[in-house]
């Protein structure tokens, strides 16, 4: 079982006055940069006290403005990216067979809320509004007009494996694929029987969408759509004024309007600020997907600073990187995007989107990507040598079983990682599966939570970890 929330809390409380006492749990956390400060039942860490919750001292030794990659391998990295995004609207018919998509139908499985178990004849409902039978019903091109969670059963109510008072406190909810951006290209494959759910397959996965945030494609705005040029995403939570998206996250590819950015006309002067000082910062005209009355997809045009956006693929360097990836410290884990917000998997696929490199969208076929360096069999200390000896600070991806982290460098001579980490595995009491919550985007050694008293078997990270991938990854 995942840790309780009552016994999390608890737990969490008196862990930290025992390492009060031993190892100091009261130190400096990183900031949330969109729910503010770090609630009671998320840990705190030697490795948190220790290393730079900041990714700037790491690109600076990385090189910092020099690029990691060559602009031709930019390119073809860049091209490979766009034919991926791209992928669904060029399908003839669907990939999934109707096993497939019913097998997560069949059993009603975990919690709604609470300690409020799914029922079967509930299940049975949404499996009868599925309308598995006439699979597939419709094979069109379509449109995310905002950001909309991938499900793997159509609807919004969550399934929790464990009672769960507080879903943010367990944010793992098993229906839940993915959060797609506002742009993503879909095959709507199949409707369901009240025509509130899409099946679609997109450039990640497959699965239910809601309706409401789909449009239809036809071929004429497919061509206008994808003609290019991009700008990608730079900060999270960029409002898109005037557009039925209204923000828009670092992961999301719009296409630009114009290929110079655009200066808006200056406030008319107040008095109490000098001209300068007024000036507004130049901005990218974007393009975004609108539904409109007949259901169809439309372009609108809105914008975004210089700081929010650029031309995509922007160069790759260490510094560039790191911008980023700083934006993400601190933000709170979500599984498959849960309450918008990344996990693991989510978190070096984002970070990636800009610099024109496709990542998969779950950890192991991650792992897959790049140039790989088997870690298996060696000791932590022979691990810890070989990221050092062979990792490529900001371009080597390290993976274990279900968890991807990015290689940032060294730290006092031992190799950092940067990752959307839950927890730590911790024994309590007669319970051997419960977590140390961390709970949010950290930098940290390869070993967290080794100062743990009740660590589980005295393992951490390094003992699981698997192997060091360096992107870019495959040219096909």
């Amino acid at each position: 079982m995942r840790f309780g929330f009552q016994k999390r809390r608890l737990f969490c409380l008196l862990l930290c006055v025992m390492l009060a006492i031993t190892a100091g749990c009261g130190g400096k956390r990183p900031a949330a940069t969109r729910e503010g400060e770090t609630p009671e039942w998320m840990g705190s860490l030697r490795d948190l006290e220790t290393f730079p919750q900041d990714l700037t001292p790491f690109a600076r030794k990385a090189g910092g403005s020099t690029p990691l990659l060559g602009e031709e391998e930019q390119r073809i990295q860049d091209a490979r990216f766009n034919r991926i995004l791209f992928g669904p609207w060029d399908m003839k018919k669907t990939s999934v067979k109707r096993r497939e998509m019913n097998a997560p139908l069949r059993r009603a499985r975990g919690y709604k809320y609470d300690d409020v178990r799914w029922t079967q004849a509930e299940w049975d409902a949404i499996a009868r509004n599925a309308d598995s039978r006439h699979f597939p019903s419709m094979n069109a091109a379509g449109i995310t007009v905002r950001y909309t969670d991938l499900r793997e059963i159509p609807t919004h109510m969550p399934r929790y494996s464990e009672p769960t008072p507080d879903p943010r406190a367990n944010p793992f909810d098993y229906n839940q694929y993915s959060l797609l951006p506002t742009g993503t290209p879909l095959l709507l494959a199949h409707r369901s029987r009240d025509g509130q759910w899409y099946y679609v397959e997109t450039p990640v996965a497959a699965g239910w969408v809601d309706a409401r945030d789909v449009a239809l494609a036809d071929e004429d705005f497919q061509s206008r759509y994808r003609r290019g040029p991009f700008a990608a995403v730079l900060r999270d939570k960029a409002r898109l004024d005037g557009t039925q998206s209204a923000y828009v996250h670092i992961g999301a590819v719009l296409p630009l309007a114009s290929s110079m950015p655009f200066t808006p006309p200056a406030a008319p002067a107040d008095g109490k600020k000098d001209e300068a000082a007024a000036a507004p910062a130049p901005r990218w005209a974007v393009l975004a997907p609108e539904k409109g009355p007949d259901g169809r997809a439309r372009l609108t045009q809105s914008s975004l600073s210089v700081e929010e956006a650029a031309p995509k693929p922007l160069r790759l360097t260490p510094d560039a990187v790191a911008r980023l990836g700083n934006v993400m410290m601190g933000q709170r884990y979500g599984w498959g995007g849960t309450f918008g917000n990344r996990d693991c998997s989510a978190l070096t696929r984002e970070l990636f989107t800009p610099f024109g490199i496709w990542l998969p969208r779950n950890s192991l076929a991650q792992a897959r990507t790049g140039t790989p360096f088997s870690l298996e069999g060696m000791t932590p200390v022979e691990k810890e040598r070989a990221m050092l000896a062979n990792g490529k600070p900001f371009l080597s991806l390290v993976w274990m079983s279900g968890h991807i982290m990015l290689y940032v460098g060294p730290y006092n001579g031992r190799p950092a990682i940067f990752h959307n980490a839950w927890g730590v595995r911790v024994v309590n009491g007669d319970d051997d599966n419960d977590r140390f919550v961390i709970g949010r985007a950290v930098v940290t050694s390869i070993t967290p939570g080794a100062e743990l008293p009740n660590l589980y078997r005295k393992t951490t990270f390094v003992d699981r970890i698997r192997k060091l991938s360096t992107l870019p990854g495959d040219r096909d």
